[in-house]
């Protein structure tokens, strides 16, 4: 089953990521998969352009069916392998809308994230310092509200409660990029230090860790968030 499954994704990629995560979660670790270099914009090449029109990662084929958006190709994993590997979206109601609920909002927390990494970048001949504040401010508190699902949950590991569920798939790469890009969690979201700690020893995370981030340093875009 796993052989049927093909994946365009690019290293670094929170989006990539939580989908390759679900795959291992699901026991579809052999899965075939093509790593595109996002600075010669193989994922905008023909090759991907054929099946993904908006030339973006991850862009997921599994037989004749393609999924490209990562929130849809994780949910489509949950229910095609719904009885294998790690039950990642829970029966019970309750806590099934809890889940969906915090795989929704992991993309305000994105948004706020590329807000302030690629400010800079973007506006590079219109820059204004009180907007970078203001961006700055927008993700501090985007990153409290999340310490605070943790902390309301006391002592429980996962996002959503005392199981992994799809809702951390979509998650930990984000926490991720946060260590990656020079935050200190310990310091101002000893929460989140505390699940980023624990989940990024979980098997499918290390085996879908972004090749790029083992071989090079840290990078500063979060330093001075605080």
């Amino acid at each position: 089953m796993a052989s049927e499954i093909f994946l365009y994704w690019g290293s670094g990629s929170s989006p990539c990521w939580r989908v390759m995560i679900t795959l291992e979660e699901k026991g579809l670790s052999g899965y075939r998969n093509k790593l595109l270099s996002f600075d010669e914009r193989e994922h905008k090449s023909q090759e991907v352009m054929e099946i993904n029109p908006r030339g973006q990662v991850p862009t997921m084929k599994h037989g004749d069916v393609i999924v490209n958006d990562s929130i849809a190709a994780v949910l489509y994993l949950e229910a095609a392998f719904k009885g294998q590997g790690t039950e990642l979206i829970p029966s019970a109601l309750a806590k099934q809308a809890r889940v969906l609920q915090r795989i929704t909002e992991v993309n305000p927390l994105m948004e706020k994230m590329r807000a302030v990494m690629y400010y800079f970048v973007r506006n590079e001949n219109n820059i204004s310092q009180d907007k970078f504040k203001q961006h700055k401010a927008e993700l501090r508190a985007e990153i409290q509200l999340w310490e605070g699902y943790l902390r309301q949950l006391g002592g429980n590991t996962f996002i959503t409660g005392k199981d992994f569920t799809l809702a951390d798939c979509c998650l930990f790469p984000l926490v991720a990029v946060l260590v990656r890009q020079g935050m200190d969690l310990e310091k101002h979201a000893p929460n989140l230090a505390r699940y980023y700690n624990t989940l990024k020893e979980r098997p499918s995370i290390q085996a879908s860790w972004p090749p790029h981030y083992k071989v090079s340093p840290n990078q500063d875009a979060f330093t001075d968030l605080y």
